[in-house]
Parts: structure tokens; C-alpha cells; sequence
């Protein structure tokens, strides 16, 4: 990650508070729900991502929500510093229907993770709706799922997610195939459009 980037994404924590003032973040369990929602979590990730976003998505689609990363156990995520319970792991994690990338410090830890790549591969090419924010389009595109399409990340990430086969646009989000994929410049972008990217993701069919 580049220098300033590093600076840039450390510098959006608001204060120096402990991870303790702040309950961890853990899945969802609905007594009738009608999707599971996967999500992507690492040391290092940003806890802002995954947790409004991610909120209001699994409300609106009436969702599970469920953890994935590469170890299964407690992981510190930042901005702000919280802790986030990790349920599973490549190997034993369920089947998704839509499948969150949130970015964080910690994103460049998993580039070279071959059993998590092959995960995120295969659940973005089963997935009826696809939600990446900030760096986490950065891991979208290092597996090749957005090469070609319309994508925005991180401002301080374009040259990087253009070198890695993205379309790159500047704007806060970007969507592709029908509003499938939908990526954002961070929490607060992707909460603008996530009631209609559930509605999309809710009724879409899942890819062949």
C-alpha cells in the first residue's frame, strides 16, 4: 500500500479510544431469513465497513450475516478500533448469496493468502450481489473479478485498481452488471446506495 495511503487511512480515526468501549462485532442470525450475507473480515480491517453497511443491508434483505476470514477467532479491526468475532474460514464457510470486501489497513495481509483468494473467487462468481468498499476493491480486483468492469475504491487506490483490470472511475460509487457488483469509496458512499443494491441483490437470480 502506498505511503500516504497508509497515512490517509490511519488518519480517519476519530480518537484514540480503546477497542473495549465498543461491543465486537459479530454475525447475524434471523429466525426466518431469506439470504446470507458474507462478509470478508481480517486484522486490520476497517470496523466502520463492516459494521452500518453491513447493518442496513442485512435488514433490508431480512439476512444472516456471517464472517469469513482467514483464521476463525477474535481479529482487531480499526477505524475505530474495535474487535470483530470471525466465525469461519475458507474451508468451513457456508454458502452466500451476497458477498461484502471491506477494506482496512489489514487488506494487503490476504494478497498472498491462496486458500482466501480462491474463497473470494468462488463466492463473488456465486454471489447474487457483490459490495466492495475502499481497499476491499482492491482485493476484489487481485482475483480478477472486476477486470474490465466499472469500479471505484479508495481515491488514494485508483492507480493501483486500474493496474489490477478495473475500469477506474473517480466517483463515490460505481455499479456493473445491472448493479451486481457495486463498489464504493468507503462506509458512508456505500450507505447511500445500499437500500438499492439490496433490492437488487435480493431479487437477482444467481450467475451461471
Amino acid at each position: 500500500m502506498p505511503p500516504r495511503l497508509v497515512e490517509v487511512l490511519t488518519g480517519r480515526r476519530a480518537s484514540p479510544v480503546c477497542a473495549t468501549q465498543f461491543p465486537a462485532i459479530t454475525g447475524r442470525r434471523r429466525s426466518d431469513p431469506t439470504a446470507t450475507i458474507g462478509v470478508l473480515a481480517y486484522r486490520g480491517v476497517s470496523s466502520r465497513e463492516i459494521d452500518e453497511p453491513v447493518t442496513a443491508l442485512s435488514d433490508r434483505m431480512i439476512a444472516d450475516v456471517v464472517l469469513i476470514g482467514p483464521v476463525a477467532g477474535r481479529v482487531h479491526a480499526v477505524e475505530p478500533s474495535r474487535e470483530v468475532d470471525v466465525e469461519y474460514t475458507p474451508t468451513t464457510a457456508p454458502p452466500i448469496d451476497v458477498l461484502v470486501v471491506p477494506g482496512g489497513l489489514g487488506w494487503k495481509q490476504l494478497v498472498d493468502d491462496e486458500a482466501l483468494r480462491r474463497w473470494l473467487d468462488e463466492a463473488a462468481g456465486h454471489a447474487r450481489g457483490i459490495l466492495a468498499m475502499s481497499t476491499g476493491s482492491l482485493l476484489l480486483a487481485s482475483v480478477g473479478r472486476l477486470d474490465g468492469r466499472t469500479a471505484t475504491g479508495h481515491w488514494l487506490a485508483h492507480e493501483e485498481l486500474a493496474a489490477l483490470g478495473a475500469t477506474v472511475t473517480t466517483s463515490r460509487t460505481a455499479t456493473d452488471e445491472a448493479g451486481r457488483v457495486v463498489t464504493a469509496s468507503g462506509a458512508l458512499a456505500a450507505m447511500a446506495v445500499i437500500d438499492e443494491f439490496a433490492d437488487c441483490a435480493r431479487w437477482a437470480d444467481q450467475p451461471r
